[in-house]
């Protein structure tokens, strides 16, 4: 008899622990745990409300769950669980535009003291395998980043947007944005001002089977649809994670005459999305923060060969029509080269990354600059300095190798990459974990030439 009573507290608390486990870790979801820069937990500093997402098959965003947490006594409760279903929606959209990986968004709001604390958006990948158990994710979120406005002052505004909840919400909605799809996207751009002509070629591509894809790239702030320069005190850029990603490959080689332009391009689809933030109780008020996202939907692809997918590739003479801004951008770099010696791409990006040689963005592609354009000038025009990189599954290799070389009749020119002015806080992976640097990047790969 004691061994059956035994036996039975035993299945008991077995039971208790399935369940506890299946509330706390839901089967086939997502467990994100959210933490300061220092692992302390959010709901450590007030209440914190979130929104997950995704992008749509049309590049649009899709919510897949808001929530609120706050800590209970001592326990923090800092976890955002995503369903079954949830989770499996990010992957099958993902399925449908032919990547590899799924992008979810998250953003995150901190109440305390009658405060509204706004965070930029933080991003992660997922593979696309379905999980029996939940998988696991961990985001740190820079509270200095917070955007802070009275909730008193939001709570006298009056608007006609309809509310979402009778609670209280925080919501991004989308008021404009537009994709462009077989675009030209410069990925090497050479301004040749010797009296030498110029070889050039790029190719985009991984030496060892590894998938990469292009960032998606977010700017925020309070009002930034008027502003005109690209204030960082004003505008904060960041990096998140992949939109697509696949065994991409492409490019192509160019001469380029001396005293002249020319560059090498991919065709693909760009997206803007505009958003503001709105505070929801009764009605829907906006905040003043807004934020822009750029970011490349998908690649026109010419044909497949085996698991990679050929990139509709090509060159053209003359300046780009969507070439990066010249006020935003520096010369750094500087290397010599004599006739016939190549010089290889990657030698520039020691050069115009501080600290992070191009392993985690790849190469900026000037996506702000084509979108302002195609857009006929209805983006802030802050807008055009905006890039959007590429990178690895693992931010360890290159995306985007090639080499210039002078062809004479000059015995030797100097070459400088070009990279912006302004800075990017773009991820960095170090071991187990990443971090968010500050740096400046380098645009198209811009290349200039001169004796």
């Amino acid at each position: 008899m004691k061994w059956k009573g035994l036996m039975a507290v035993l299945l008991g608390l077995l039971i208790v622990g399935v369940v506890g486990y299946t509330k706390a870790s839901p089967i086939g979801g997502a467990r994100v745990t959210i933490l300061d820069t220092n692992g302390k937990p959010l709901t450590d500093y007030g209440k914190v409300y979130y929104t997950v997402w995704t992008f749509d098959e049309n590049g649009s965003i899709k919510v897949l769950r808001r929530g609120s947490m706050e800590k209970r006594f001592i326990f923090s409760n800092n976890v955002v669980k995503l369903s079954s279903l949830n989770f499996k929606t990010a992957k099958e959209i993902a399925k449908k535009k032919g990547s590899k990986t799924a992008f979810i968004g998250v953003d995150v709001w901190i109440v305390k003291d009658g405060k509204l604390y706004t965070l930029p958006p933080e991003g992660f990948e997922t593979g696309l395998i379905e999980n029996t158990f939940a998988n696991t994710f961990k985001l740190r979120i820079n509270l200095k980043e917070a955007r802070i406005k009275d909730l008193k002052r939001l709570e006298k505004r009056t608007s006609t947007v309809q509310p979402m909840a009778h609670d209280v919400y925080y919501v991004w909605e989308t008021v404009d944005q537009k994709s462009y799809r077989n675009v030209k996207i410069p990925i090497l751009i050479i301004h040749n001002k010797a009296e030498s002509n110029v070889f050039g070629t790029a190719d985009v591509a991984m030496q060892v089977k590894k998938h990469w894809g292009p960032d998606v790239t977010v700017a925020f702030g309070d009002e930034i649809s008027k502003r005109v320069t690209l204030d960082p005190d004003s505008i904060t850029v960041k990096v998140l994670g992949r939109s697509i990603t696949d065994y991409f490959s492409g490019g192509d080689d160019i001469t380029v005459p001396s005293n002249s332009w020319g560059y090498v391009w991919l065709k693909g689809t760009v997206h803007y999305i505009y958003q503001k933030e709105y505070y929801c109780l009764l009605s829907c008020e906006p905040t003043g923060n807004e934020r822009y996202f750029a970011k490349i939907d998908s690649f026109t692809i010419k044909r497949k060969s085996g698991d990679i997918k050929v990139i509709t590739s090509g060159a053209s003479f003359g300046k780009p029509p969507y070439n990066f801004p010249d006020e935003w951008m520096e010369k750094s770099g500087k290397v010599r080269g004599a006739i016939e010696d190549r010089v290889g791409i990657d030698e520039f990006y020691g050069k115009i990354y501080s600290g992070t040689d191009g392993h985690s963005f790849g190469v900026g592609v000037p996506v702000g600059a084509i979108l302002t354009v195609l857009s006929g000038y209805r983006l802030p025009p802050w807008f055009a300095a905006i890039s959007v990189g590429f990178s690895t599954s693992d931010y360890a290799s290159y995306v985007m190798l090639g080499h210039v070389k002078n062809k004479g009749p000059q015995s030797s020119v100097t070459f400088y990459a070009m990279e912006s002015r302004y800075t990017v806080e773009i991820p960095v992976k170090h071991g187990l974990w990443t971090s968010y640097e500050r740096v400046h990047v380098p645009v198209g790969l811009y290349i200039e030439v001169n004796s």
